[in-house]
């Protein structure tokens, strides 16, 4: 009999450790942070090197972005341009602002983004105070963002291996998987998506809160009410913050309430329902207040950023989002081509619906995620899997366009937050593969003793080692614009805006024939596109080629004017007077000059051009005032000085045109058509005569960005 009572005694440790295994922390734990264990020097070092070091390494795979100097595309708007982002706008209008610097509220000729985020602003304006206007450069953005980046791999690492209780093995594994995925280069390069590097900070630092104080709660024990209540009090709180940061922080509580509904640790399924369903609440009014803050969330996004909204068809619209969603699983685990903007025609709207072959990549994104939820369900030791799974949906809902448009086709920066619950489920999926079958002839102490399979933390090695290489890759590509777009033009040669972008860059340069090239593929894709044509509107301009200039602009007034609106309005009409007036066509183009300069006084060549066109009509004061307050723009341009002397030489008050050439040329010496006028003004005081001949004057023009 007594033997039998040590049998009995033995079979239920057994069957304790299983469950513990299964759900409760892992193996180790208490040596790392068990009560009335101090670690060793030993497991210290090992801790630092084995399990701390990794991911901060593989973090570094960004750190040659710290070097490069050049403001791409939109941080010029968002953060140079930015007067809330240089900390020279006071608080309040900061807050009454979105993201891009533009009230919320709109107005006469303004538009808004909706995007509230006041945080993210206040680090750049704070980045701006502490490093001043001489070096507020790309470089220390950057590095910033590098070092958030490493903390927030870190801050993962911890919740993995404390918070859920992983082991060493797949809580390192899944921290450097994060650390180095190839998708986070556009929220540590680009610096517009730093927002969702912080909002992912403050989730994370919730998450660690909320698992320390359910982990330190005994088991089978109801939670006290007060900590019940200082815990979602403080994870409230973070959400805000993280909301504040980018809107996809506010459903830091959505996990809160997740995690009590899907958690095997708490002391009761009344008393989890609870605490879920006040974070619920708490979720759905800091939503509200946002609402009310933006005024809505609707936005007038152009054709090329978002082309689905525009589909009359309503099935045409469903299949085309939900292959969106089958795109981002794509690069959430096989991120293989990047771009920097997905936009028309990149990823091509799936007109033929359920017949489209795309839609076989649509059954595999959700019959994976139903498969693996499912799996985790069936299960002890699962959770940990069906925990991450709702931490890659839940934060991606704002960028699904369930609830409202998003303003990009595809962004790869909104994925940040999604591949923390990656990681997550990564980790409890590697660590429950990797448990040897269970026989059935075995009792637990042998089944745990059995050797554990290594395949899994070899794949997951592999997976990294080509993130790691694909990460450094992506990178490297984003050191200049120039590399960036050829990249992403190689890669995906359909999308309008990279082929424009990259034909700008070889504009820039002046090598005008690559950049007609690239302008006429990105027509090819979408002839609708007014920018497109006024760029090359202005390489016919600078070479000369005014009749094909005035072609394109033709074709523009003539009703494919997209791209254009209130703010770069002025560029097309100024341009478009600018190349009626070298054609000789002064009477024409007067108005547009005069449309486009009421927008934008201050273009030096455009007013030269009214001026020029004044002239040559005799409209002398006119010509003169036109020319004047080009002058006020630019007092050293010698070619608007020389004008203004034909102007007074033809009003015949030679002494003033003499000021106005000896000005000229002193600026510009050797331009012929100033010396000719200089001699022909000579002459004439000379003479005490007429004009020997007719004075001749001279069209410029500057490239507006």
């Amino acid at each position: 009999g007594r033997a039998n009572s040590r049998a009995a005694v033995r079979s239920l440790s057994a069957m304790a450790a299983d469950s513990a295994q299964a759900d409760g922390p892992s193996e180790g734990e208490a040596a790392v942070g068990g009560p009335g264990r101090r670690p060793s020097t030993r497991r210290w070092l090992l801790d630092v090197l084995g399990l701390w070091l990794p991911p901060l390494l593989c973090s570094l795979v960004f750190l040659p972005c710290v070097t490069y100097s050049e403001w791409y595309i939109d941080e010029l708007f968002a953060v140079l341009r930015n007067a809330d982002a240089r900390g020279e706008t006071p608080i309040q209008e900061l807050l009454s602002n979105d993201f891009w610097g533009n009230p919320l509220r709109g107005g006469a000729g303004s538009w808004t983004h909706k995007s509230y985020r006041p945080l993210s602003v206040l680090s750049f304006a704070w980045q701006f105070r502490l490093l001043g206007e001489g070096l507020f450069r790309p470089q220390p953005l950057r590095t910033f963002n590098v070092a958030l980046h490493a903390a927030n791999a870190l801050l993962l690492l911890a919740l993995l291996r404390f918070g859920l209780g992983l082991t060493r093995r797949w809580s390192c594994l899944a921290a450097c998987l994060f650390a180095a995925h190839p998708v986070h280069t556009e929220n540590i390069v680009y610096l517009v998506g730093r927002a969702d590097v912080l909002a992912t900070t403050g989730w994370l630092l919730a998450a660690c809160a909320q698992l320390h104080v359910r982990n330190s709660r005994p088991r089978g024990l109801p939670p006290r009410p007060l900590a019940t209540c200082v815990l979602l009090v403080l994870c409230t709180v973070l959400a805000t913050l993280a909301g504040l940061c980018k809107e996809s922080g506010f459903t830091l509580l959505v996990f809160t309430a997740g995690m009590e509904l899907s958690s095997p640790q708490g002391a009761g399924p009344l008393c989890g329902v609870a605490t879920a369903a006040v974070a619920l609440v708490l979720f759905a009014f800091l939503t509200f207040l946002r609402f009310q803050v933006t005024q809505g969330s609707s936005a007038a996004f152009g054709f090329v950023d978002t082309p689905i909204q525009y589909q009359p068809d309503k099935a045409v619209r469903a299949w085309s989002y939900l292959y969106q969603h089958a795109f981002y699983a794509k690069l959430l685990v096989f991120p293989a081509d990047l771009s920097w903007d997905y936009s028309y025609d990149s990823l091509p709207v799936m007109r033929a619906t359920w017949k489209d072959v795309r839609v076989l990549g649509i059954c595999t994104a959700y019959l994976g995620l139903v498969a693996l939820s499912a799996w985790s369900l069936a299960g002890r030791g699962r959770r940990r899997v069906l925990l991450g799974l709702q931490h890659v949906l839940v934060p991606f809902v704002p960028a699904s366009n369930l609830f409202f448009v998003v303003g990009v086709t595809v962004g790869e920066r909104l994925l940040y937050p999604s591949t923390v619950g990656a990681a997550i489920a990564v980790a409890g999926l590697g660590q429950c593969l990797e448990r040897p079958r269970p026989r059935p002839a075995e009792t637990g102490a042998a089944q745990r003793a059995a050797r554990p399979r290594c395949w899994p933390a070899l794949l997951a090695s592999v997976v990294l080692a080509i993130y790691v290489w694909r990460c450094s890759t992506r990178v490297w590509q984003w050191r200049s614009s120039e590399a960036l777009y050829a990249a992403d033009a190689a890669a995906w040669p359909r999308s309008v805006k990279t082929r424009h972008q990259l034909g700008t860059v070889y504009h820039a340069q002046s090598r005008y024939e690559d950049a007609l090239e690239h302008y006429d593929a990105s027509l090819a894709i979408l002839d609708d596109n007014a920018l497109t044509d006024h760029c090359i509107a202005q390489i016919f301009i600078e070479t000369g080629r005014y009749q094909e200039a005035l072609a394109r602009f033709e074709k523009i007034m003539g009703g494919h004017g997209v791209g254009f609106s209130a703010f770069n309005l002025w560029m097309l009409y100024v341009d478009f007077g600018f190349t009626l007036t070298a054609v000789m066509r002064f009477e024409e183009a007067i108005q547009p000059l005069e449309y486009g300069l009421r927008k934008n006084t201050a273009v030096p060549h455009g007013l030269n051009a009214l001026g020029y066109a004044y002239a040559n009509l005799q409209r002398l004061q006119e010509a003169q005032d036109a020319f004047a307050k080009g002058l006020e723009y630019d007092p050293e341009n010698a070619l608007i000085w020389n004008n203004l002397a034909v102007v007074w030489m033809a009003a015949g008050v030679f002494q003033q045109a003499a000021q106005g050439l000896e000005k000229a040329l002193t600026l510009e010496p050797n331009n012929p058509s100033i010396i000719h006028n200089a001699v022909l003004l000579r002459e004439a005081a000379q003479t005490r005569g007429a004009l020997a001949a007719r004075p001749r004057m001279e069209l410029f023009f500057s490239r507006a960005v």
